[in-house]
């Protein structure tokens, strides 16, 4: 696999660790509210993570992490 596909696909795996994250905890939150329960939980993360400043942050956030470990590793300057 090329250095340029591993990098792709630290970041999409990156994004949905962070969409079953937060997948978790809003199931969870949903159960302890007395309208809740696993389908309101499960509409409610569905409507969250479709919005796109949503998903902009998460993948900007792998981005930016992805980015900063590569530079990290390729012998950053010493200071």
């Amino acid at each position: 696999m090329s250095p340029l596909i591993r990098r792709v696909a630290d970041v999409d795996a990156s994004i949905a660790l962070t969409a079953a994250v937060v997948f978790v905890i809003v199931v969870v939150n949903s159960f302890l509210v007395a309208r809740g329960g696993s389908v309101y939980g499960f509409k409610l993360w569905a409507d969250y993570i479709a919005r796109p400043d949503i998903i902009g942050t998460m993948a900007l956030t792998a981005l930016v992490t992805v980015a900063y470990l590569i530079w990290q590793r390729s012998g950053r300057p010493r200071g």
